[in-house]
């Protein structure tokens, strides 16, 4: 059993009576300790030619990814095949598959990455956030994203060119109707009085984190969420939005503190040795540059990894364990609900 996941014989809070302070959010403090990086995993967890992954032991690796000390595993939502686009994530709906890794796992961080807010309706959003934030124990972080799939928005029956308010419009209602009890809402998306929606999250509110700019400004984007996912641009310009990002937040070590993350394609090479090779959104590398890069991350201000392994040449299991003997034990997952804020590590690549 562990922290964050309650007793299965305690009831379950519903109503949010009972709900447990944001500063203590465990799901936060394994993901984005602070002062350190941690790794995560994009699902689904194999290397795959082509938009459909054959989902072979998808359970299993994430299971596996979860024991060797990943800090949290990344979901997508990817409603629709464009042959254009190259890549469907998991396939299945995140929600559903959400529901799955909540029984299926115990400690690792549930994440998703992203939601495209404005092809759902707010209430269903939060309505399935809060039912899986309470099934998985407090263990879910909601990335957002506006949508760049541009063929979901007319079959969604939604205007592409309105996404960016209507992203707007839904995180404010989502927010609304998770954080307080019988609220008022008078929002284009909806009204509401003199009803709830029910289970409220664990926590007193659900995390939820950026992805890439969604045509939001930055100072947006620092106000109304709790963190920033992005790509992999070139390390200079990485080191510039991070840089921006801790001045509108208050800083890596302030109270006001919001993580940011990494999103990276990496296919580790069987040659330990073998240097970086540029590929679509990350890289091709041996373990032993690998974990220099990722020092380089770290002291650059990158709290965490998120590596997604679709172009990876090996079976991911094995990438997996090879990691979790070189690499995982230099960038641990947080395991504590308090903030501490600890020293950037220097990594020593082992042989």
């Amino acid at each position: 059993m562990t922290e964050s996941t309650p007793p299965h014989h305690d009831p379950v809070d519903v109503e949010g009576r009972a709900q447990r302070p944001f500063s203590e959010h465990a799901a936060m403090a394994r993901a984005f300790p602070g002062g350190r990086m941690t790794l995560g995993a994009i699902t689904p967890l194999e290397g795959f030619d082509g938009p459909v992954p054959s989902l072979a032991g998808h359970t299993e690796l994430i299971q596996q990814a979860e024991r060797v000390g990943f800090a949290s595993v990344w979901v997508r939502d990817v409603p629709l095949l464009d042959p254009h686009f190259g890549d469907t994530g998991q396939v299945f709906d995140p929600w559903v598959y959400l529901g799955h890794l909540a029984a299926s796992t115990s400690s690792i961080t549930l994440g998703t990455a992203s939601i495209v807010l404005p092809l759902r309706h707010p209430l269903h959003t939060a309505k399935a956030a809060a039912s899986v934030d309470q099934l998985c124990g407090g263990r879910l972080l909601l990335g957002i994203a506006t949508g760049d799939r541009l063929v979901e928005f007319p079959a969604f029956g939604q205007d592409v060119e309105t996404r960016g308010e209507r992203f707007r419009q839904s995180l404010e209602y989502f927010r609304v109707v998770l954080e307080h009890r019988f609220p008022d809402v008078d929002s284009p998306l909806g009204r509401m009085h003199g009803t709830d929606l029910l289970p409220k999250p664990v926590y007193e509110r659900v995390p939820v984190l950026m992805t890439g700019r969604g045509r939001q400004d930055v100072n947006w984007i620092a106000a109304n969420t709790d963190g920033w996912l992005y790509y992999t641009p070139p390390f200079q310009q990485q080191a510039e939005n991070i840089q921006l990002w801790r001045k509108l937040t208050g800083g890596e070590g302030g109270r006001g503190f919001k993580p940011y993350a990494q999103a990276t394609y990496l296919d580790l090479s069987e040659n330990r040795l073998a240097l970086p090779r540029r590929i679509h959104q990350g890289f091709s590398v041996g373990r032993e540059s690998f974990l220099q890069m990722l020092q380089a991350w770290q002291d650059i201000g990158i709290d965490q990894l998120m590596i997604n392994f679709k172009h990876s040449r090996r079976p991911v299991a094995e990438v997996i364990d090879e990691l979790a003997e070189y690499v995982l034990p230099h960038f641990p997952p947080g395991r504590t609900t308090e903030r501490e804020r600890e020293p950037r590590s220097t990594v020593r690549p082992g042989a």
